[in-house]
């Protein structure tokens, strides 16, 4: 109880230093966020303005009163990627077309839905503008899908009706009421259809070459830019931890600790936990940013994020030690500190500027990104937020960063000198 109250006594002594330099705590806790929004801002920036380029305006003439008329039209005003104008003649939306204002004109006929319905062949035309033939080719890739549907439709009609004259079954009933029991046996099977497409018997799910199920690409670079900056801010308090320490050894502070009544351990017990709180604030805050700014999931295991968290920010404080016990002065200290952040984060992974961390690469960068704590901390917060994991799936990386702060700890305690 005495080595616990002991240390507490240094950590508590330790953050109100901490408190001291606010210039370099607000640094500490404002940097990654501005980083990670501004990144992640543009990025959405980006998203948005790729996602508007595929809004493709075009012109809708529909001339058919029918019922195969109408089903078309509402399906092509209802496709996300057209921005669709009616008109009643096709001269007017061919005008726009020329003039370059539309991308195309789409021309339902007349006799459409007669057509369909005698099972005769007919056609929508589609007026392209010649000057965007990528746009023409998006249309007319968007019409032959509709067109698809629809050809459905006008066949199982077709061979409703053909079944029906076939076996004499409507002989005896008149034009309406056949055309009541084949509307209702349409209506029967392509509504099975719809179900059908909805819940196929046969999936097909895409995965990538580990076995898991792809996703929507950009929200995973989205977490991952959030992830990336937490895995590489934690260990920003390398600097901060091994110059404090040297400061207090050349001051004297540190030599007086030991003199006091406090056993060593205390007192490295006490500034590894006073360098942990900083770190964990950083996470709070910027996942905190990602989800309430940005929307971005957290996954469905806060205590998977709660101990990546932890055992980041113990495997960062350690390695403040260690370069605490390695340095002369504290200077430095505070100059191995920032190339050791810089270095190994780039190293591993954790500076998003790339599809993906090297960790989940191919290679020999992949190797030499699992060297890193940051490759580590990064891959146990991809696992819970991008790829939606649980609590037993970040274990390894956790054993793998206490592993690392069990060996800089150990080597810390050998090598440092107190006074």
């Amino acid at each position: 109880m005495n080595t616990l109250l002991s240390m507490l006594a240094v950590a508590w002594k330790e953050l109100k230093v901490i408190a001291r330099d606010r210039g370099n705590l607000v640094l500490m806790l404002l940097l990654p966020l501005l980083l990670s929004s501004v990144q992640s801002a543009a990025n959405l920036s980006t998203r948005e303005e790729d996602e508007a380029s595929i809004l493709l305006h075009v012109a809708l003439v529909n001339q058919d009163t029918g019922d195969f008329g109408r089903e078309s039209s509402d399906a092509i005003a209802s496709i996300d990627e057209l921005d669709v104008q009616l008109f009643g003649t096709l001269e007017k939306a061919e005008a726009l077309v020329a003039r370059g204002e539309l991308a195309a004109a789409i021309y339902i006929p007349p006799s459409f839905t007669d057509d369909i319905n005698a099972h005769r062949q007919t056609s929508v035309d589609v007026v392209v503008d010649p000057a965007q033939p990528q746009s023409a080719s998006i249309i007319t890739g968007i019409m032959n899908q509709v067109m698809d549907e629809v050809t459905i439709w006008g066949e199982v009609q077709y061979g409703i009706r053909s079944v029906f004259n076939a076996s004499g079954l409507l002989e005896n009933i008149g034009e309406e009421e056949q055309r009541g029991l084949e509307a209702m046996n349409l209506g029967v099977i392509m509504t099975r259809l719809g179900q059908m497409r909805s819940d196929p018997l046969i999936a097909v799910i895409s995965e990538d070459l580990e076995g898991a199920e792809t996703e929507d690409w950009f929200a995973a670079f989205m977490a991952y830019i959030f992830a990336g900056y937490v895995a590489m801010f934690i260990f920003f308090i390398v600097p901060m931890a091994a110059e404090s320490i040297l400061q207090e050894r050349e001051s004297g502070t540190l030599r007086r600790l030991v003199a006091a009544p406090i056993t060593p351990s205390s007192v490295i017990g006490g500034k590894l936990l006073a360098y942990m709180v900083i770190p964990c604030l950083q996470a709070v805050l910027i996942f905190g940013l990602a989800s309430i700014a940005f929307d971005i999931p957290l996954g469905n295991s806060p205590l998977a994020l709660v101990l990546m968290t932890v055992i980041s920010a113990i495997t960062a404080a350690a390695l403040g030690l260690l370069i605490a016990s390695l340095a002369k002065t504290s200077s430095q200290a505070a100059n191995m500190g920032v190339a050791a952040g810089f270095i190994l984060a780039i190293i591993g992974g954790a500076v998003p500027i790339g599809g993906q961390p090297f960790s989940r690469s191919e290679g020999f960068m992949s190797i030499i990104a699992r060297l890193t704590p940051q490759a580590h901390a990064l891959e146990g917060y991809l696992r819970v937020i991008a790829d939606g994991k649980g609590l037993m799936s970040i274990l390894p990386e956790v054993g793998i960063l206490l592993a690392f702060a069990v060996v800089f700890l150990i080597i810390a305690i050998r090598r440092f000198r107190y006074d």
